[in-house]
This record gives structure tokens, sequence and C-alpha cells, in this order.
């Protein structure tokens, strides 16, 4: 009896440590594939994180595409792999392709550059091409002119183009501060839109 009454306080006391397991496997990213892992279960897993801003068989070439070139280059496929599927939650490398002749990438029939298809299947759907501008920190950003071409979407932002509206100018320094969550994004973001109204009041 005495043994049932221990085993029942370790069951008892093994609950919680047993219920935080099951909530830590549903949320760490094992599910997540890695480079080792065939190129279909990781296209299976990057085509869940897509935004709908393209077609599901134009998204599946174009990530098929992408996997395939990378396969050989582990480091970068770890890393994109990374990027979407925890959002852009943790740093991650530069992930290249070849440069082509023209800048832009062929994909099912259609023509466009690189960065921009990527960035609008996993994060701006409706994103036009002149909207992006790559992060300081990325080495093989579209515009710098390398022979390959970073198609991080989290290296890159989103610009809205001038003339919309003031708000989406704020809205387009809110995006700039967005990528650096943990370094006091609003307090930067205040003096952003404080320093610019000074010079419109006087004006007025």
């Amino acid at each position: 009896m005495v043994g049932l009454s221990g085993g029942a306080h370790l069951y008892a006391a093994g609950l919680p440590p047993a219920q935080e397991i099951v909530r830590d496997m549903s949320t760490m990213p094992t599910a997540a594939p890695t480079s080792a892992d065939a190129c279909l279960s990781i296209v299976h897993s990057l085509m869940c994180h897509r935004q709908g801003g393209e077609s599901e068989g134009f998204s599946k070439r174009a990530i098929e595409s992408l996997v395939k070139k990378l396969k050989e280059k582990r480091d970068e496929l770890d890393s994109l792999i990374t990027a979407i599927t925890t959002n852009g939650a943790h740093p991650s490398k530069c992930v290249t392709i070849q440069r082509t002749l023209d800048g832009r990438l062929q994909v099912a029939g259609r023509k466009g550059f690189p960065h921009v298809i990527y960035a609008r299947i996993w994060r701006w759907p409706d994103l036009h091409k002149n909207e992006l501008k790559h992060v300081k920190y990325c080495q093989f950003a579209f515009d710098l002119k390398c022979d390959s071409v970073c198609v991080n979407p989290y290296h890159y932002e989103r610009v809205v183009s001038p003339g919309i509206g003031s708000m989406d100018i704020d809205g387009n320094e809110i995006g700039t501060i967005q990528h650096h969550p943990s370094m006091g994004g609003y307090g930067g973001m205040a003096m952003h839109q404080q320093v610019p109204e000074p010079p419109q009041m006087g004006s007025m």
C-alpha cells in the first residue's frame, strides 16, 4: 500500500512536467525539415507558409526550383527553412541563387525578379517589384549586382511608393523597425514620427 501511495505521488508529481513536454513539443520547430530531408518534404513544409499571393501551382514550382538549387548548399537551405518556418523570428544568412543575364527568373512560363517572387510567396502577396529594399546586413542583395542574388525574404523590407499618403510613409518606417523587435523598436518609431512634425507645423 505504501508503494502504491508512493507511486501515486510519483505519477502526480510527474504530471506537470509531462504537460510541459507536450506543450514544448507543440511549439518546438521539430516538425520543420532540415537540408538533409528529401526535397518533397522541404517543399511541402515551405508551402504551408505561403501567403496566397500566387497560385498554388506557381508557388510549388517556384519553391521546388529554389530547393533543388540549394540542395548543394546545405547551410543556405537550412537558413531558408529557419527563416520561413519561424516567420523571420531568428536571424538568418543570405540564401543565394545564380544571377541570370537579365536578372530575372523564369518559373512556370513567367519571368520575374527572384527576390520579388519569393517575397511575394512568403511575405507580401500584393508586393510590387519596386517596393523592396535590402537590409544592411544582406551581402548578396539584388541591388548590389553580385553574381549571386539573395532571395531570403527576411533580408528585404517593403517600401511603400511615395505619393500614396502620409500614413503609408509612417507605415513604411514601422516596417523598417519591425525587423529588430528586440531593439526597442517602439521608441525608435516614436522618434521617427516626431522628427518630421515640427517642420511641418512651422511651415503652416
